[in-house]
């Protein structure tokens, strides 16, 4: 048995930014241009803090020239230091929204096009916090903390630059006295973060998964009085992110541990200037460039040291799309987007051969079914409960892989044929069929092709629904939910939606299951009636359905039979 591919809730965290670097193409000359826009506002910000010191070095000697040229190169470092910090932050803002939106796209696109085997294996809650959660996460990041981040690192390099040209003693002694023990902090930090927010995102994966399966199921839960069941199992998931939120706080509160490094090296700083001036080893002016620059250094430390648990939180988050992208192939899909593989036929045979499924290890629901369906031909597929007719439904329309052994539509495998293409040859109708809000004709138009108005019209008048679309309150404009309508309303949308995509290949997965029988017989025959050459399977319990067969197809067993009514086709 072929296991879909799982996510993790602690996902493989190494080389995250260069397995990100991919999805940056495309964005490269604005990133170039936000880098230049920091650096030179970074550059323009050490600048105020050296004409500072010149401007009293100035003042002290006497010179009130040089002291006026002085003081309007600051107010000029001042004002551009401002702009260009602002345009900076803006260029940087404005990339990652836009890296983030692709991201986003891609992310979706993954999950749309994801095997159903992996869409059934995860929680559709995780799902969603991969996608939207964790995307936010970034957002806010990308938008609050990154361009402080970036500006903080940036001013930090070259202040330590400008003070090495001051006094590379000073600096160096500074330093020594500072960087050990921050980098000591930080990196225990680091240690424990990584696990830590990984924790964090999980257990609030967990929180959103019970509310987004609870809502839908709210009717059955009051109904079998299983609310206070839901309630407990919500407790123990909201306790674990409790937890894995308090073990987070004391985790970034080993951090303020450096505002005592800060406080010791300012001291020590201050004693060795002061000694330095009196001595004649440094001017005064430049006794206060170093007081005002250890200070901003300081700051800038401060807001990297802050940011490292906004940093490492992103990293976390990061890995986790990244992994969704990894488990739905959407790493390598975005290269390659678009229509590819062999274009089919409009009609042909579908053939399994040799085919063998399961969903567990050593428990295959279809071991070694072998099934040729004629190109027109109309097959009913019948058993029991559990046998594996809905499983058969979704292989042969290529929604499910097989472990063993191929299904063929006109010679072509169907793990080999562009999903768009394929949908457009082969249409399973669900027992179950969602609708998203909006209009009757929005929903029946949910169908390849993208059809218009016109031809849902068509299709309504020739499936002998006119009658049932204008009993509705506006007829193709009137607004409809899974709420509003019936199981057996919901399943003529599917049909309509079959219709409107004239595929090769219609299976109906107990598609008349919720129909009244006169409704199922007249749309199978309309069904029949749309093309003669169509192929029709049908997935059904009731007796009436399997007798207008012309072969049956005996679950489990996979025992073809001629159908009583119509044994002239019987193999």
């Amino acid at each position: 048995m072929a296991d879909p591919t799982l996510l993790t809730d602690l996902p493989d965290q190494r080389a995250v930014f260069r397995r990100a670097a991919p999805f940056l193409a495309g964005h490269r000359l604005a990133l170039a241009v936000t880098l230049l826009l920091n650096l030179a506002g970074a550059a323009a910000a050490v600048g105020v803090t050296a004409a500072i010191g010149r401007v009293v070095d100035a003042a002290g000697g006497g010179d009130r020239p040089g002291l006026l040229r002085r003081v309007l190169l600051l107010l000029l470092l001042v004002a551009g230091s401002g702009v260009l910090t602002w345009l900076s932050r803006y260029w940087l803002i404005r990339t990652g929204e836009h890296v983030l939106a692709g991201l986003r796209e891609r992310a979706a696109a993954a999950v749309g096009a994801a095997p159903l085997r992996f869409l059934e294996a995860h929680r559709s809650g995780e799902l969603l916090r991969r996608l939207t959660g964790e995307i936010d996460g970034l957002a806010f990041f990308a938008a609050a903390t990154l361009p402080d981040l970036a500006t903080a690192a940036t001013v930090l390099l070259l202040t330590v630059v400008m003070l090495a040209l001051y006094s590379w003693l000073l600096t160096a002694l500074l330093l020594l006295a500072f960087i050990p023990p921050a980098l000591l902090i930080v990196r225990a930090f680091h240690r424990r973060a990584g696990a830590v927010y990984a924790e964090v995102a999980s257990a609030e994966a967990a929180v959103s998964s019970g509310f987004a399966e609870s809502l839908p199921a709210q009717e059955q839960l009051r109904i079998s009085g299983s609310v206070p069941r839901w309630l407990e199992r919500f407790a123990r998931d909201n306790d674990r992110l409790q937890k894995a939120q308090s073990t987070e706080v004391r985790t970034e509160l080993r951090l303020n541990q450096l505002a005592l490094v800060q406080a010791v090296c300012v001291a020590g700083l201050l004693v060795l200037g002061a000694v330095m001036v009196g001595r004649g080893a440094l001017s005064v002016g430049a006794a206060v460039v170093f007081v005002l620059a250890t200070r901003d250094i300081f700051h800038r430390f401060e807001d990297l040291a802050g940011a490292i648990g906004d940093a490492r939180e992103a990293h976390v988050r990061l890995a986790r799309l990244l992994d969704l992208l990894r488990a739905t192939g959407g790493e390598r899909a975005g290269a390659s987007a678009g229509t590819t593989g062999p274009d089919l036929p409009t009609r042909g045979e579908l053939t399994l051969t040799e085919v063998g499924f399961g969903y567990r290890e050593g428990r295959n629901v279809l071991d070694g079914l072998t099934l040729t369906v004629d190109s027109g031909e109309r097959l009913v597929i019948a058993g029991e409960t559990g046998s594996g007719k809905s499983t058969l439904g979704k292989l042969l329309a290529g929604l499910y892989t097989p472990d063993q052994g191929t299904v063929r539509f006109a010679g072509h495998d169907l793990a080999t044929v562009d999903a768009a293409r394929l949908r457009s040859r082969i249409v399973l109708v669900p027992q179950e069929v969602p609708l998203v809000d909006g209009t009757l004709a929005e929903n029946l138009a949910m169908a390849a092709g993208s059809p218009d108005r016109a031809a849902v019209a068509r299709t309504v008048d020739l499936l002998g629904l006119a009658d049932w679309v204008n009993s509705l309150p506006y007829g193709l404009d009137t607004t409809v939910s899974t709420r509003t309508l019936s199981a057996g309303e919901r399943q003529l949308v599917a049909v309509a939606r079959a219709a409107l995509t004239d595929p090769a290949v219609l299976i109906l997965d107990e598609a008349t299951a919720g129909v009244d029988h006169g409704t199922a017989a007249r749309i199978e025959e309309a069904l029949s009636a749309l093309a003669d050459d169509r192929t029709l399977i049908v997935i059904a319990h009731r007796a009436d359905t399997v007798a207008r067969g012309r072969r049956l197809l005996e679950m489990p067993e996979g025992r073809l039979t001629g159908v009583v009514r119509e044994t002239a086709d019987s193999p």
